[in-house]
């Protein structure tokens, strides 16, 4: 690149050469990793952006870093960071200030209006105070060195473009939580990092895979150095976007995940028995997928599971008795309009912590077992749309009548067209909504 500042003549060089010794010799010359195949003007925009976080860390930067400073290459991942996600529109909320000695504090925009809110954020970015003290931005002291950037929470502010790769290469970055944006295009396949514990990036516009090599190089440990020494991913969050595909298998080999939300996506395959090896998993949701295939046996493994949501899914087949035995801890069963089977195991009656049981539009049959009393915490249990028979047990009734909060017991007990009689029968004041044999539903 070539100077064009008396400061850029003396300092770019240097600059330019420290930062491509961590990004790549070719950095500012060519995009070898976008997740975006051949997307020329995709392509053609991180390259500009690239140059613009190299000339505002040159030339515009009122801290003037030089080539040895700690902080230069966090700062500029920062700043790159900034114009890639500015390809449509400016941020809502914390962008530069109108000169480059200005600096003010900006206010965190509030989640269901998008209006700044109270709430002092931080500074705002690309300003004269310390990377670290941009709005968003937490940094922690490692081994006594320089203040590194261990979060990056910027959530509902109107972030827009690519996601870019480079986020990665902070070395000591944790949680990295963007959803509620309008980031677009793929997931780089080098975004995930040694470090990162938690990856919060729904309710934005992403599109294509999963990227397969997130995982790899997690559960080999013959691919991990053993210097790094840096905790495994214990939340990915990527629903309500487009994603496309599969759940790569190498995602059920991270031991230590403990939440998993691809809802609200265009996955599709099935749950693989390998399942049963992520002995941390408390919350797996997969709402309004087209993931299917049968629940595998291994879910009892689990053993962690507090909430298993899978309503308008693929699903089918019947529930296994391992998931009865198994996931005792369990709070929330929610497998609404799938194409789950058979019968209700006796074995409900050991899930004695089940808050909300969801069997709506299935193709269950036989009886709702009366073990079912065994469960004194259950508010909200759903099971019209099926082939019950006989009653909804008694003690069902007998156990809401102690809860104070909204509560919901729906079933198939409104008279069927043409015979008058319902398909189940609940007791009076029990059902919260009575449904007949054609979906339709009556509030009680």
């Amino acid at each position: 690149m070539a100077p064009t500042t008396a400061r850029d003549a003396v300092a770019a060089p240097k600059i330019e050469t420290a930062l491509t010794i961590i990004l790549g010799v070719d950095y500012f010359q060519q995009v070898e990793e976008s997740g975006e195949g051949n997307d020329g003007k995709i392509l053609a925009f991180m390259l500009e952006t690239r140059h613009k976080a190299f000339d505002w860390i040159v030339n515009q930067d009122p801290i003037q870093l030089e080539y040895n400073s700690p902080n230069l290459v966090q700062r500029f991942l920062l700043v790159l960071f900034y114009y890639q996600t500015t390809r449509h529109q400016r941020w809502k909320e914390c962008n530069p200030p109108a000169t480059p000695q200005g600096s003010a504090f900006c206010y965190e925009p509030d989640i269901v209006t998008g209006e700044a809110t109270s709430t002092i954020w931080g500074d705002q970015w690309l300003s004269a105070s310390h990377e670290c003290q941009w709005a968003g931005v937490a940094c922690e002291t490692v081994q006594s060195k320089e203040m590194t950037v261990a979060r990056l929470r910027i959530r509902w502010n109107q972030l827009n473009g690519p996601l870019p790769w480079e986020i990665s290469q902070l070395p000591h970055l944790k949680r990295l939580h963007l959803h509620g944006n309008m980031l677009s295009g793929m997931l780089p396949p080098k975004l995930l990092s040694f470090s990162l514990e938690s990856l919060r990036l729904g309710n934005n516009q992403l599109s294509g895979p999963i990227p397969a090599g997130w995982f790899e190089i997690r559960h080999d440990g013959t691919t991990i150095p053993s210097e790094v020494g840096m905790p495994p991913l214990k939340t990915l969050h990527l629903g309500n976007n487009s994603l496309t595909g599969s759940l790569p298998l190498d995602l059920f080999h991270l031991g230590s995940l403990g939440s998993l939300f691809v809802d609200q996506n265009d996955l599709t395959g099935t749950l693989p028995s390998e399942i049963g090896l992520l002995t941390h998993l408390q919350l797996i949701f997969l709402s309004h997928t087209g993931i299917g295939g049968t629940l595998p046996s291994e879910i009892g493994l689990a053993t962690q599971l507090t909430e298993f949501r899978a309503a308008y899914s693929n699903m089918e087949g019947t529930l296994p008795e391992e998931m009865y035995t198994g996931l005792t801890d369990l709070i929330a069963f929610v497998g609404n309009d799938c194409n789950f089977s058979g019968t209700i195991s006796p074995l409900l009656g050991r899930l004695t912590g089940l808050q909300w049981l969801g069997l709506a539009n299935n193709n269950f049959d036989g009886t709702i077992p009366n073990e079912i009393e065994s469960l004194t915490d259950l508010g909200r249990l759903e099971v019209n749309g099926n082939q019950f028979t006989g009653a909804v047990p008694v003690s069902v009734c007998q156990n809401l009548a102690y809860f104070t909060g909204d509560v919901a017991v729906v079933a198939d007990c409104l008279p069927n067209p043409g015979t008058g009689v319902p398909t189940i029968e609940c007791g009076d004041d029990c059902c919260t909504s009575c449904c007949d044999n054609t979906g339709v539903c009556l509030a009680n």
